[in-house]
């Protein structure tokens, strides 16, 4: 079975944590169970899965086509946190045009 699509993702403020929303709850059990540090709160809905602050997290942003952007310091960083969240995000190569897009993972919306 293919992992589940990311819909969108918000930085939550309580707790401090990045936040996966899936389309349906059992999407977001189905990834939480393959993704040991995920989890899904009680008290919040059952579509979201909190992940712990990733390293180097500079900030959360939206991004073209409405997608969200995770931007961090170093490539390694990023590539790290994509790990994390099983390789579901989009990185892109770095460009004259583009210097650092390799320091951003792209959830949700896919670019075209």
């Amino acid at each position: 079975m293919p992992p589940p699509s990311i819909v969108s993702s918000f930085l939550s403020v309580t707790p401090l944590e990045p936040v996966l929303v899936f389309q349906r709850a059992d999407d977001a059990a189905y990834f939480q169970s393959h993704c040991k540090q995920g989890r899904i709160m009680l008290d919040q809905s059952s579509r979201w899965v909190f992940l712990p602050m990733p390293e180097g997290l500079l900030r959360v942003r939206t991004a073209r086509c409405g997608d969200v952007a995770y931007d961090f310091d170093t490539h390694k960083h990023a590539r790290m946190f994509n790990e994390s969240i099983k390789g579901l995000g989009t990185i892109f190569q770095s460009t004259k045009e583009g210097p650092g897009w390799d320091r951003t993972v792209y959830l949700g919306k896919i670019l075209r």
